[in-house]
């Protein structure tokens, strides 16, 4: 049995299974925002600031932020 755990992103809270990644957490906040970072229009960071890839694990209380890309 797979376990959720919650993660935040832009300050909301998500629910996703265990073992996911960045992806998933955009996607289960906004799938939009998924696809402005595949697309390169926004960045993705954690909360002290650097870049995450999409493929990157997150874990339980991760806080991820999206930011327009300069």
């Amino acid at each position: 049995m797979e376990e959720r755990i919650t993660v935040y992103v832009n300050g909301q809270a998500v629910e996703i299974y265990q073992g996911m990644q960045v992806k998933h957490a955009l996607i289960a906040l906004d799938q939009s925002l998924y696809e402005d970072a595949q697309a390169g229009r926004i960045v993705v960071e954690d909360h002290r600031g650097f870049s995450l890839g999409l493929d990157g694990a997150v874990q339980s209380g991760a806080r991820i932020s999206t930011n327009p890309s300069s």
